[in-house]
């Protein structure tokens, strides 16, 4: 596969400001890092560098309508802003966090809904993120309220869980460094 066509390939897959000129320069390269760090298919190296696991991952991932994961794609995932501020990587995830919403998806027999995953330092601040939010680093998702978050916490999948005052539905997951058996919980 020649730059331009992983170039184009991650374009279609949400890393839509990414330049498609053909030469693999530094947003390139991050652009292959994030890609490899979430694809939760099937592990890859986590370098930046597109070689043939790369290139079979890419393949693989397009096959499947772009498709991080069985059911959830990476524009799900993608910054809200846009690609309005220069700091934005468009598309950063994890795919631990990918393959706990599938295992929380499976376990709560229903789709789940991403209503926001990563977010650019500019766009977090702009709609008043925490400044150490755990979506600036691809790890956290706010999904549709629909489990109560005790139920969620019960799962053990995720280090970080929020949840909306009025319903005690879980809200937000992310993959903080703590324990899931002793997640952190707190409310919107």
């Amino acid at each position: 596969m020649r730059v331009i066509d992983y170039q184009n390939s991650l374009r279609r897959l949400g890393w839509d400001t990414l330049a498609v000129d053909g030469k693999p320069g530094p947003q390139t390269e991050r652009a292959v890092h994030d890609f490899q760090r979430a694809f939760a298919w099937y592990d890859i190296a986590v370098d930046g560098k597109p070689g043939p696991q790369t290139f079979a991952a890419l393949n693989h991932c397009l096959a499947r309508g772009g498709r991080v994961s069985a059911h959830f794609t990476f524009t799900e995932f993608r910054c809200k802003c846009g690609g309005r501020y220069r700091d934005c990587r468009r598309v950063h995830l994890t795919r631990e966090l990918v393959r706990d919403l599938e295992a929380y998806r499976a376990r709560i027999g229903r789709g789940v809904r991403i209503v926001s995953g990563y977010r650019c330092p500019s766009h977090n601040k702009a709609v008043g993120g925490a400044s150490r939010s755990r979506h600036l680093y691809g790890d956290a998702a706010d999904i549709d309220p629909v489990v109560h978050w005790t139920r969620v916490a019960n799962m053990r999948l995720f280090g970080g869980l929020g949840y909306q005052g009025s319903t005690g539905r879980c809200r937000h997951v992310d993959e903080r460094p703590v324990s899931p058996a002793h997640p952190t919980v707190w409310r919107y």
